[in-house]
């Protein structure tokens, strides 16, 4: 792809987020507004006030979580402190033991395969991240296990995480209520970038979903 090309799909990316994160912050702000002003102009119960009240703070929580995240993806551009090589192997077994539970959960496994490797980059943002990444993909996927396999070139790290088997009905899709789920995709795309990687995905031939984190080695 030309730099040209490349810029121009960059920016249809931003655009799309854009207009992906106004619409996900609509929703919350206007269902918040109209149950508060319900509230106030009709006769209610007490159980349908409080009913009235409890829908106002899930919205407000939404709303919350949105703008959180959109905090999040204005940092994300930004490396942090990268004197430091990060140690990819402990920060990967970290991640795995804090989602370990939620793959267990839904009948699932969380295999991983990574030798001591050190890349570039800040390991605070980067273990950010992989935190971001991990907890939307399982929500999204059709499958619940996972596989995590690192290997390396001369020059840099790819972190292959793969989902496979069926997955239980309860995890099949994503929450239609989630704020911004691609907002957590594009904060651990940019910090990846932002440290000389990239994050891709791809279907393999046999159905299953591929992730593909690269990271440049310490030097």
């Amino acid at each position: 792809m030309s730099p040209i090309a490349e810029v121009r799909k960059r920016s249809a990316e931003q655009r799309s987020l854009v207009s992906d994160v106004l619409h996900k912050l609509s929703q919350p702000l206007t269902a918040l507004h109209c149950s508060l002003e319900l509230s106030l102009v009709r006769d209610e119960t007490p159980e349908e006030f409080r009913a009235s009240v409890e829908a106002a703070l899930q919205n407000a929580q939404r709303l919350r979580q949105s703008l959180l995240l959109l905090r999040e993806l204005s940092d994300a551009d930004d490396p942090g402190d990268i004197s430091a090589p990060v140690a990819l192997q402990p920060l990967l077994l970290g991640l795995r033991e804090d989602f370990l539970p939620v793959f267990e959960s839904a009948g699932g496994r969380f295999h991983l395969n990574c030798g001591p490797l050190q890349v570039r980059g800040n390991a605070a943002k980067l273990a950010r991240a992989f935190f971001y990444l991990l907890g939307y993909l399982p929500r999204s996927s059709k499958h619940r296990n996972l596989s995590v396999t690192v290997k390396h070139t001369k020059e840099q790290a790819g972190i292959r995480m793969t989902f496979s088997g069926a997955a239980s009905s309860e995890s099949s899709t994503a929450d239609a209520c989630e704020p911004i789920p691609t907002g957590e995709v594009e904060i651990a795309r940019r910090t990846f970038r932002a440290a000389g990687g990239d994050l891709a995905s791809a279907e393999s031939a046999s159905g299953r979903s591929v992730w593909i984190v690269s990271l440049p080695l310490a030097q």
